[in-house]
């Protein structure tokens, strides 16, 4: 054998250089007792903190929705709303309200979800979506608890219905005529309460009503509303009346804007309690 094909053994290379080799030890020693808790720390500090942990929700494609019952709120997980339908959501409150699913409804963002086999992707509901949950003549239920015997049924209310036209310009003057028939004379009530439930409002009275008479006034104030909204999605709009349609949406638009005051208002009192 000669010298060239000699290689230094770990042991020759220690003799020669001893402080480097102690140093690599060290670092060797280092690395196994202090490494696995390095990750450790890592992997927790990764779980509590609510952003990456919100990251890592998304990523599995699990979002959370709210839906609004009455008084009620409903956090509701959705394991995959690409590929869960609205049924499964409708199913849920159904257990959740003990009323059929299909004496239910949901609104999101001011439109009526019909399709109850669209998935929860389609209608654009993502994660932290708020949702408003109603019965299928249009009244917010209550908890089932609550409801007790069921009254007599009352007349028949008179619906808003528009008018069967042949003309665009009919069925426009109709939709601009109901939204501000239903929220003109809602103005003042709105304002009223938003200035005693909001802590933040710049015109806040001294004495504010009680909570349970706020509570009583939210919850007419957003019946009225989404009654309003039901009958804008009762209105059919022909094809190629592109007016009208556009009369809708700023109707729906206007009704979901005044929904918003009232229900951020309404928080703010809530979380004073």
């Amino acid at each position: 054998m000669t010298l060239g094909s000699c290689a230094p053994s770990p042991t020759d290379t220690c003799t020669r250089h001893p402080p480097s080799c102690a140093s690599a030890k060290l670092s060797s020693v280092v690395d196994i007792l202090f490494t696995p808790l390095l990750l450790g720390r890592a992997i927790i500090t990764s779980f509590l903190n609510p952003f990456r942990r919100a990251q890592a929700e998304a990523a599995s494609g699990q979002i959370a929705v709210q839906v609004k019952w009455g008084r009620d709120r409903f956090n509701i997980p959705i394991p995959s709303p690409s590929t869960t339908p609205l049924s499964t959501l409708l199913a849920t409150l159904s257990t959740q309200t003990s009323i059929p699913a299909e004496q239910l409804k949901l609104i999101h963002k001011g439109a009526v979800l019909k399709d109850a086999s669209l998935t929860l992707s389609a209608y654009g509901i993502a994660d932290g979506a708020t949702l408003v949950l109603v019965g299928k003549s249009g009244d917010a239920p209550g908890p089932a608890a609550a409801r007790g015997p069921a009254p007599a049924p009352p007349a028949a209310a008179k619906k808003n219905r528009p008018p069967e036209t042949d003309k665009e310009s009919v069925l426009v003057d109709w939709l601009r005529s109901f939204a501000a028939a239903l929220l003109d004379p809602l103005q003042p009530a709105i304002a009223t309460f938003v200035s005693h439930a909001s802590p933040s409002a710049t015109n806040r009275p001294a004495q504010t009503p009680a909570f349970d008479v706020l509570q009583k006034e939210h919850a007419r104030l957003s019946d009225t509303l989404i009654k309003g909204l039901l009958d804008l999605d009762g209105v059919t709009v022909p094809s190629g009346w592109t007016v009208a349609r556009q009369a809708r949406k700023d109707a729906v638009k206007r009704v979901q804007a005044d929904m918003n005051r009232v229900d951020e208002a309404w928080g703010e009192r809530k979380r004073l309690t």
